[in-house]
């Protein structure tokens, strides 16, 4: 099994961008979704990395113009944040395929319960190359805020990963150190973002 390990990236700092992109780390995530990074920002980190790591970009929300944005500056795939139903996982492919760049990735984040409900139906559709579970929104729609040890977290992460394993779609999940995520690792999550490089 092949583990692909990212960072979460919000800096634009070209020191920076340099040195993770000479780091050991497989790939790297760029937060368009809860950092102050906007179009500007987005467009700088992806001039940065100049495709010396594959870069995934996580979009504020399911919106083309966002989506498109970050495909012309070089993203190699689009996370798309909160999706809840088949239909929402439909169109995030049909965005990218449509767009001038459709042999980018596509990555749906499952953090909600209602993801959990619905993932079923999420991994098959067609085009989705992976699934990212969002601890900490997760377990905020579980009533249950960031009680990562909780068994309500447990017994949804294990829903996601029978659904992602019976669709033989990859699953990954986010932690904040490499000892949050090792136990995903050891269940099977192929592709795995640890830490942020700068707060806000």
């Amino acid at each position: 099994m092949t583990v692909r390990t990212a960072t979460l990236v919000r800096s634009t700092d070209q020191a920076i961008l340099d040195r993770l992109c000479s780091s050991p780390l497989d790939w790297l995530m760029l937060d368009g979704e809860h950092a102050s990074v906007g179009l500007d920002e987005m467009a700088a980190m992806l001039r940065g990395i100049r495709g010396r790591l594959p870069a995934y970009a996580r979009v504020r929300a399911l919106d083309e113009a966002l989506i498109t944005h970050a495909l012309a500056h070089g993203a190699a795939g689009i996370i798309v944040p909160n999706v809840d139903t088949a239909e929402q996982a439909a169109e995030s492919v049909r965005v990218v395929r449509d767009s001038a760049w459709p042999a980018a990735r596509v990555v749906v984040q499952a953090e909600s319960a209602a993801a959990v409900e619905h993932i079923t139906a999420i991994v098959a559709v067609p085009g989705i190359e992976w699934v990212l579970i969002g601890p900490y929104d997760l377990t905020r729609s579980l009533g249950i805020p960031e009680q990562f040890e909780a068994p309500a977290f447990h017994d949804a992460v294990r829903i996601i990963e029978r659904a992602c394993e019976t669709a033989a779609v990859p699953v990954g999940i986010f932690g904040m150190t490499p000892e949050r995520v090792a136990p995903y690792i050891a269940t099977g999550h192929t592709w795995v973002v640890v830490g942020i490089d700068r707060a806000g």
